[in-house]
């Protein structure tokens, strides 16, 4: 599975990358709340979270993907 964040995130936090996909859409979604009108946007967000959460996997700690390869 391709992952969009996981590259991007130190190697220290990928460990963690569910709980970084979480706090953005937390994040978002009180975004949304404060300044948005819409409440159909608010809840496509915290759906949009929700799948991506899943979605994402975590990463493997530096000393894991050593001793895979």
């Amino acid at each position: 599975m391709k992952t969009l964040i996981l590259p991007l995130l130190p190697v220290k936090a990928q460990p963690y990358a569910k709980a970084v996909v979480a706090l953005l859409g937390t994040l978002a979604g009180i975004a949304v709340l404060y300044f948005g009108d819409e409440p159909r946007v608010a809840a496509a967000v915290q759906v949009l979270t929700a799948l991506g959460v899943y979605a994402q996997p975590n990463g493997q700690p530096a000393e894991e993907d050593a001793a895979t390869e």
